[in-house]
């Protein structure tokens, strides 16, 4: 089959895409990759059974993203790239990732008489609450969540399969949007084994991170991922020369937490910014803990960070917030501690307790052992070839 992915951002890096691709791939399919680029020039590769087109996407049309529904110039520009596709090439399959395009892309599914796959990596309207862009101005008053919620309601419903990432995304979308369970798959996003054993550490740390009890968090540093909660423990914590804090990412908000942290002298917390994820795993690598310490809304509450799982897959117990999925998943599987989101004297209380020799052992072994065993791509992954087998009946 000739499948489509369509992704709004360029490629690589995405690891869910990858892994998508992969195993399609091998399954005998042929996939076609749209995404954008920031460069100027139009960009084809060709691999095999994957075709990538990278279009150039202006600065002001992907801005123009978020106000698509009041001003179409971003469904406009994807409208053209799509229609250059279907004329050179026969799709079988639309597989779409993430909501903002759907109404165009359904608008291809009927025309060409193709199924369509929508591929929800998180819930947009949701996760749009938390946008500065969205909350200040102008945008507060341009971009109406309202408008996008109703989007999405309107829409989701007639895609043929919906594919989400945790079981209460799934109860989420049949109790809110009445969509019949059995169209939809659940593929979270758990690690390739082969793909994080290939990442080796070497010695080049600094023995503030090496030789302390350090716990890291890996990813956007954004407020809504509760860094400030991070930063607030460490203050708790600042006695403490055992226990060093370790953030590793960036966001738009990075600055905030840098002051946050000249400002109360903090010197038990090393920010790294934004590094390439082989040399953050190493950082993973030899920490102790990890964390997933985000504030609790819809989003949260639906959703798995892969990060979870990257530090289990190396055998780091995990401390996470109480949102709904990844405070199950540790329940379930005994492989951390849970706080209560935002409360940051309870998250020091979790770093004190595993700092317990005999707990950590017990929760590292956990948090390895349902990741080799169970929670991997290369086992979920059959989901995905399953639910295009269906498909095609």
């Amino acid at each position: 089959m000739n499948i489509l992915m369509i992704l709004e951002n360029s490629f690589p890096p995405d690891e869910r895409v990858e892994n998508e691709i992969n195993i399609l791939i091998s399954r005998g399919h042929t996939i076609f990759l749209a995404c954008t680029t920031s460069e100027s020039k139009f960009q084809i590769e060709e691999c095999q059974n994957l075709t990538i087109f990278r279009f150039p996407i202006s600065k002001l049309i992907y801005k123009s993203s978020a106000l698509a529904l009041l001003l179409p110039f971003y469904f406009w520009f994807w409208s053209r790239i799509l229609l250059k596709i279907f004329k050179k090439y026969k799709i079988d399959i639309i597989h779409l990732h993430d909501l903002p395009l759907i109404k165009v892309v359904l608008k291809f599914s009927k025309r060409y008489n193709t199924k369509l796959v929508a591929d929800y990596h998180e819930n947009r309207p949701e996760i749009m609450k938390m946008y500065s862009h969205i909350n200040d101005f102008p945008g507060k008053y341009l971009i109406s969540i309202k408008k996008w919620q109703q989007y999405q309601l309107k829409y989701t419903p007639k895609v043929d399969r919906l594919i989400l990432v945790t079981e209460e995304a799934k109860d989420y979308y049949v109790s809110n949007y009445h969509i019949d369970s059995k169209i939809i798959t659940v593929l979270p996003n758990y690690v390739l084994l082969n793909r994080i054993r290939k990442y080796k550490t070497d010695d080049m740390f600094s023995p503030l991170i090496k030789n302390k009890f350090t716990v890291v968090y890996f990813g956007d540093t954004g407020l809504r991922r509760g860094t400030q909660t991070i930063i607030n423990a460490a203050d708790i914590l600042r006695n403490d020369s055992n226990i060093h804090f370790l953030i590793i990412g960036k966001s738009k908000e990075q600055n905030k937490l840098e002051w946050e942290i000249k400002n109360r002298s903090l010197k038990n917390i090393t920010l790294t910014g934004w590094i390439p994820v082989s040399e953050a795993i190493k950082y993973i690598h030899v920490s102790k803990v990890g964390l997933c310490p985000f504030l609790r809304n819809i989003h949260h509450d639906t959703t798995y960070a892969n990060k979870m799982f990257q530090y289990m897959a190396l055998g780091k117990p995990v401390i996470v917030s109480n949102c709904t999925s990844q405070s199950n998943f540790v329940k379930k599987e005994s492989s951390g501690l849970i706080f209560e989101a935002d409360n940051y004297k309870e998250l020091s209380d979790c770093i004190i307790k595993l700092t317990n020799k005999q707990l950590y052992e017990e929760l590292s072994r956990n948090a390895l052992n349902c990741i080799e065993h169970k929670y991997n791509w290369e086992n979920s992954g059959k989901r995905l070839t399953d639910m295009y087998s269906e498909l095609i009946e």
